[in-house]
């Protein structure tokens, strides 16, 4: 098949087993991410940060018409394993820190927010519907939150709050993969005192394109854009959704056959003005 042919060259590979582990691998993986963001006159109760294409982390924003201005760094820690030709489990832990600083818009009164704290933990799975081949590849995968930090200062867990569905579609034409991603982000309500908080779901889709310079740089280009749901809190609307775009630029590089750096930056072009950019070191293991 193609991708069998592919695969043998290892520029092309790194872009593809971002897709799917090979049977009996297992893939740890550690990144960390840079997100600075400024929301105007913001009420809006959970700040989204994407740190992958399909992977979300939803942050707990301060009650309260203001204007914001945020720095987050969130060091992530992920485990994949290949459990058959056609599937992969994964996991992944985040921690966070944040320093946000606000303005209330209607006093003029500032406050400023230091934090850091177990952010979540995400369990879920990938599985291969269809090989490329006279059509595209097709890999669907979903996954929840078993916990998720609920608090915008300290922690207050919440399990099964948050989770995502969704579906790649890949094409190889040497030197180039084409891929493009759909999916949807439910975030359910839930208890944040004495109040009920519902963050707005979001659907996402994400073309992108990787060109293998060489065996062991391959560049990735895309767009995202996301249709945010409304926040609503104690039943009422608080904070309306909307569309939201960003340019994604990449690069990847294969340090050796088992281990692949990958940097990537994403900006954006429609929404709030933010940036986000992050560096990911993946190390195989083959299970013997």
């Amino acid at each position: 098949m193609a991708q069998e042919r592919i695969l043998e060259q290892d520029g092309i590979a790194i872009e593809l087993e971002e897709l799917l582990s090979e049977k009996g691998t297992f893939r740890l993986e550690f990144g960390t991410t840079f997100a600075s963001s400024r929301q105007d006159g913001i009420s809006g109760l959970y700040q989204t940060i994407q740190t992958g294409t399909g992977d979300f982390v939803s942050l707990p924003v301060e009650l309260g018409m203001t204007d914001r201005q945020s720095d987050t760094i969130l060091a992530t820690l992920g485990l994949r394993y290949g459990l058959t030709a056609k599937s992969e489990l994964y996991s992944r832990l985040t921690l966070r820190h944040d320093e946000s600083r606000f303005v209330d818009t209607a006093t003029g009164q500032t406050d400023s927010l230091s934090d850091s704290a177990l952010q979540s933990l995400v369990v879920g799975a990938n599985y291969r519907f269809q090989d490329e081949g006279a059509g595209p590849g097709l890999i669907g995968f979903a996954d929840v939150a078993v916990l998720e930090n609920t608090a915008a200062r300290g922690t207050d867990f919440a399990s099964g709050t948050s989770g995502t569905l969704g579906v790649t579609a890949y094409r190889v034409i040497d030197p180039l993969v084409l891929s493009v991603t759909a999916g949807y982000r439910a975030s359910l309500e839930r208890d944040i005192g004495a109040d009920k908080v519902d963050p707005g779901d979001i659907f996402f889709i994400n073309p992108s394109i990787g060109f293998a310079v060489n065996n062991e740089v391959t560049l990735t280009g895309g767009i995202g854009l996301n249709f945010n749901g409304d926040d609503r809190l104690n039943g009422r609307t608080r904070d309306t959704g909307g569309t939201a775009a960003e340019m994604q630029f990449g690069l990847a590089y294969a340090w050796d056959k088992n281990t692949t750096l990958r940097a990537d930056a994403r900006t954006e072009v429609l929404g709030d003005r933010s940036f986000t950019a992050g560096i990911t070191v993946t190390r195989k293991f083959e299970r013997k």
